[in-house]
């Protein structure tokens, strides 16, 4: 399989931040703050940097953390 990269992410994360933008999808405010700090973090990142995912957050291809997902409202 092949690895996941920051332009991976980049690209699935505008669309979404996107989407929620022009209301197309409408996720509880965690999750579009979650979706915006997402891509400025990524946008600052070489597009060819592995992104790594593991218990519920992103990290850099040195394992330092860059953002976790939030938490899941029931």
């Amino acid at each position: 399989m092949k690895k996941l990269d920051v332009e991976h992410y980049l690209y699935i994360y505008t669309i979404r931040k996107e989407m929620q933008k022009k209301g197309i999808t409408n996720p509880n405010e965690n999750v579009k703050k979650f979706t915006r700090e997402l891509v400025e973090i990524l946008e600052k990142m070489p597009l060819d940097e592995e992104i790594i995912l593991k218990e519920s957050s992103f990290y850099d291809s040195k394992g330092r953390l860059l953002i976790k997902f939030p938490p899941l409202e029931n």
